[in-house]
């Protein structure tokens, strides 16, 4: 599969100004520790999974505020702390 990065922001934009068009200024997320499937078995869909992790929504929050306050150089691994808070997002506000 291969996604077109215009693509991918029109989306991303689509679903923020939906959210602002609900009257969602801001979102609130009720929870912060989640977990984890390590990647190294994540898309391995033959082999149960057993070696979770716990990740933690407000240090990926903070991780990307810190690219985005220009105090790190954006890191692609970004996407994947972004990941952790669009999944929180879409499963809080889909209810």
């Amino acid at each position: 599969m291969e996604i077109q990065i215009s693509d991918l922001r029109q989306v991303c934009n689509l679903l923020c100004t939906h959210l602002e068009q609900q009257g969602h200024r801001s979102v609130k997320i009720p929870y912060d520790y989640y977990w984890n499937i390590p990647n190294t078995v994540r898309y391995d869909v033959y082999t149960p999974p057993s070696n979770f992790t716990i990740g933690q929504l407000s240090n990926d929050w903070n991780e990307l505020k810190n690219m985005w306050g220009s105090q790190h150089e954006p890191l692609f691994y970004g996407f994947v702390w972004l990941s952790a808070i669009l999944r929180a997002i879409g499963e809080t506000y889909s209810r």
